[in-house]
């Protein structure tokens, strides 16, 4: 190694060797600062944290003096969670700089993890009016910290914003700011954030998927399907990108464009168990059952545990008529996930489909009672109802729906279960009044009863005559 005053040529590789060698000898040359660094970042390069840690040591020693070399210590204590050393490290060498921000950072994120919140707001308080951008960066990290550990996540989302309006390619924040939008629920604003990003680099990868994770979070999928492919044409290997366009297109029912973006993620990367089941659904949604069942069993082989897989390869039985299977899948779907009212409403379908009266009004009456605001589900309750206990059952699940949701769909159906009833008078009353509210609905009397396209009255009144 070089004397001090000399500039060191040594690679990091000769720096290590030559500073083994001298180990074994028992006697340490002296070694310029900045070889010292060196040294330090190669064992912490290599996960030597120990090591790393042991030669920072043996800097000091040398330059006892050299703030720099105290501050990286001190972080490197904190990056190997001996929390409290750093704190008293930091407090043992204030001496050698006492109002160093630096210093005052180290303890307050020493702090933090300690448990000592307010002693950490108290200290980068003191620090924060006159830092300079890169320290208010790491102040504000440490802040985004603070505020997560006490789920401020409006405040989080402040400070993560705050970095990155002073640095907008902050690896940390842009990492972070999505989920904490999530969090906090700013998606607006993270929208605002992340176009003003891009205005200014447009070869952002990680702005366009944060904006994409927003615009698909306020259920925007066509802006959220572009933003997200933006992402993977910046970064090939961005696969989180690749997959999440796909599920956009997929609730924009754009099956065969989904299907595609799927199919590249499966030749790029390495396709698990979730990704066949997505596979599996394009398919289902393009009436091809038979690849769609293939990619979901391949899915359940790969260790597929969720409902989600179970439900979608019921219904493909149900398309193909192979019922027992159906049922067993759909029955599984239901164990595995029983808060999900789609799945009891599929299994009742099948139930009904199958005659099974009993059943099909149970998992019917299940399906409503965990989405009692989701007419849809009401409406094909009060059909069956309708179909197989008559007109009083479905008028009276109607009424109960109605208190949860106040659809044109519900209120039609009502006239029809009078008609049937054969409370022509009341019904045709109120069809006249719902005529007048919601008259572009008014169709739904035919889908629901086929035949009263042949009753003249009710014909002339949605005709308008």
């Amino acid at each position: 190694m070089k004397r001090k005053g000399q500039r060191s040529e040594q690679t990091p590789s000769q720096l290590v060797s030559d500073y083994t060698i001298m180990l074994e000898n028992g006697e340490i040359d002296f070694i310029k600062e900045d070889d010292w660094q060196s040294l330090i970042d190669y064992f912490v390069i290599n996960n030597r944290l120990s090591d790393a840690l042991e030669v920072s040591q043996k800097a000091i020693e040398q330059h006892n003096f050299s703030i720099e070399l105290h501050i990286n210590h001190a972080r490197m204590l904190l990056a190997n969670e001996f929390y409290r050393e750093a704190v008293l490290f930091v407090e043992e060498k204030s001496y050698l700089s006492p109002n160093d921000p630096e210093f005052i950072l180290v303890k307050a994120q020493g702090m933090l993890n300690l448990g000592e919140e307010d002693c950490c707001q108290e200290l980068i308080s003191s620090i924060k009016k006159d830092a300079d951008n890169d320290l208010l960066t790491d102040i504000l990290l440490t802040e985004t910290d603070l505020y997560e550990r006490a789920q401020e996540f409006d405040l989080m989302f402040d400070a993560l914003q705050n970095i990155l309006l002073i640095h907008p390619d902050n690896t940390e924040a842009l990492e972070r700011i999505w989920l904490c939008t999530e969090l906090s629920g700013r998606y607006e604003d993270s929208i605002l954030l992340h176009q003003k990003i891009i205005e200014n680099d447009s070869y952002s990868f990680q702005a366009w998927y944060n904006l994409g994770q927003a615009y698909f979070s306020m259920e925007q999928y066509d802006q959220a399907a572009d933003a997200f492919e933006y992402a993977y044409l910046i970064n090939e290997d961005f696969e989180f990108a690749y997959r999440d366009r796909g599920e956009s297109l997929l609730l924009l029912t754009h099956y065969e464009l989904a299907l595609n973006c799927y199919q590249e993620v499966k030749e790029r990367f390495v396709p698990d168990a979730d990704l066949y089941c997505k596979i599996g659904q394009c398919y289902a949604f393009l009436e091809q059952p038979e690849l769609a069942i293939d990619h979901f069993s391949v899915s359940l082989q790969m260790g597929n545990t969720t409902g989600e897989v179970h439900f979608h390869l019921g219904v493909c039985l149900v398309t193909l008529e192979k019922f027992i299977g159906a049922e067993q899948s759909l029955r599984k779907a239901v164990e595995l996930e029983p808060e999900r009212e789609e799945y009891h409403l599929a299994l009742a379908d099948l139930y009904f489909q199958q005659e099974n009266y009993e059943l099909a009004s149970i998992s019917y009456q299940k399906a409503v009672d965990l989405a009692p605001e989701n007419y849809l589900i009401w409406c094909q309750y009060a059909g069956f109802l309708l179909l197989t206990h008559g007109d009083e059952a479905a008028m009276e699940a109607i009424d109960e729906a109605l208190f949860y949701s106040d659809s044109a769909e519900l209120h039609y159906l009502k006239v029809v279960c009078m008609l049937s009833a054969g409370k022509r008078q009341e019904a045709i009353i109120n069809l006249m009044k719902l005529m007048d509210t919601y008259p572009e609905h008014a169709d739904y009397v035919y889908e629901v009863m086929p035949d009263l396209k042949d009753d003249a009255e009710v014909t002339a009144i949605i005709a308008g005559l």
